[in-house]
């Protein structure tokens, strides 16, 4: 049985087989040796066989935790959209936090999941919608990071891994109802 990507089919680097179209650069992981559209801010991050369709962004935690940033902030036009992310994750660390950054004159807005990993992908979140509102070009950035500094002590230890896969971003007319 043959996986397909949530994310689409790649063309290039660049998703363009869904409507509307997945904004992110190398959404799949399946592009370059590393691709520079995603850094490790803390951790280590390199590529991994064994995704969900091919390849994944592999970050395994230090002392000081694991973040995993798609490097690109995308500016979005004016006016009010919504815009939706979801991702496939697994890993040996307990809990993940995606998080969405909207930056814009210096301040940032925040939007974020916190979801428990297992060993196999599964997709987080259904769909988070992030309403954008009439200001000049507010640029989004999406990390994805481990959680260790959770109160109720399920956090990960240096060593722990979380792997993404098929990450998806698009401006939604319908809150995020879409079929992905």
């Amino acid at each position: 049985m043959t996986v397909v990507p949530d994310a689409g089919t790649p063309t290039g680097c660049r998703d363009t087989s869904k409507t509307p179209a997945n904004l992110l650069e190398n959404p799949h992981f399946e592009c370059d040796t590393m691709p520079s559209e995603w850094s490790a801010i803390y951790g280590t991050l390199e590529l991994a066989a064994g995704g969900r369709s091919g390849r994944a962004a592999k970050l395994t935690t230090t002392a000081a935790g694991g973040r995993l940033a798609y490097a690109k902030e995308f500016a979005v036009d004016a006016g009010m959209k919504t815009f939706c992310f979801s991702a496939y994750i697994s890993g040996t660390a307990p809990f993940m936090r995606m998080r969405v950054l909207r930056v814009l004159n210096g301040g940032v807005q925040e939007v974020a999941q916190s979801d428990q990993l297992f060993g196999d992908f599964r997709r987080t979140p259904l769909g988070m919608p992030l309403k954008v509102g009439n200001e000049n070009a507010p640029k989004l950035q999406l990390v994805f990071e481990v959680q260790t500094n959770r109160t109720d002590g399920m956090n990960a230890m240096p060593g722990d891994t979380m792997l993404v896969d098929d990450v998806d971003v698009w401006e939604s007319a319908s809150n995020c109802a879409e079929t992905r």
